[in-house]
């Protein structure tokens, strides 16, 4: 099937990856095989905003259209994002002991990124909370919406606010050699393959879940 390709191309891709990250690619100058951890923790972070960014263009095509299928993406992305949100926050916490001495440290982007995790756990524990269906929805929406304005505030801490998270480039430089950036480059393609196959997956099952609802209410329940 179609999406099995996805998974064997993430796979591969994955293998790859990893042993360019880990094997492949010599020690940072500065921090030495510390550094390997960003072609973790770049990759988790970015497919975390990725998968809001598809809620939020989700939930704007539920307000638009009333399709209920599009609030089903919204809410599954925001999972995903949550798993991958999480990945990233334990990621970016065993880099900062290791690089700083302490696994948390109020720097802004660790703050801002906390904060972007706790408001997409609302916007799912709201929608959790809500019984109707048509006002859940809406309501997730709106939520949803709202929410996405913690990423740009994520995103632009490092760049705005005094940090001690490290920099991979700012909008005039690059602190990665030509490797790196190949080896972060791929291990980014592969992290999003991965999380399409997830995402296709989960809306499978929804889709499942509501044929196997739609019979059991055609014969009378159970």
């Amino acid at each position: 099937m179609k999406r099995d390709i996805l998974l064997y191309i993430g796979a591969a891709l994955s293998v790859v990856a990893s042993y360019a990250a880990y094997v492949w690619i010599p020690p940072e100058a500065t921090m030495g095989d510390l550094y390997r951890i960003v072609y973790l923790h770049v990759p988790v972070a970015w497919v975390c905003y990725l998968a809001f960014a598809l809620s939020l263009i989700a939930s704007i095509a539920f307000l638009t259209t009333r399709k209920h299928a599009y609030d089903r993406v919204a809410e599954v992305s925001a999972i995903l994002g949550l798993i991958y949100g999480a990945i990233a926050l334990v990621s970016g916490s065993i880099w900062a002991e290791a690089a700083w001495g302490s696994y948390w440290n109020w720097d802004p982007r660790e703050t801002t990124t906390l904060i972007l995790w706790i408001a997409y756990a609302g916007y799912i524990s709201i929608r959790h909370s809500i019984g109707e269906v048509e006002k859940r929805a809406v309501i997730g929406a709106v939520y949803g919406i709202l929410a996405f304005f913690t990423i740009p505030l994520s995103y632009l801490s490092a760049l705005m606010l005094p940090t001690l998270h490290p920099m991979i480039a700012t909008p005039t430089e690059i602190f990665m050699t030509d490797p790196m950036i190949a080896t972060l480059f791929l291990n980014l393609i592969a992290a999003t393959i991965i999380f399409v196959y997830l995402l296709i997956i989960a809306l499978n099952l929804w889709s499942l879940e509501n044929r196997v609802n739609a019979l059991i209410y055609e014969k009378g329940g159970v």
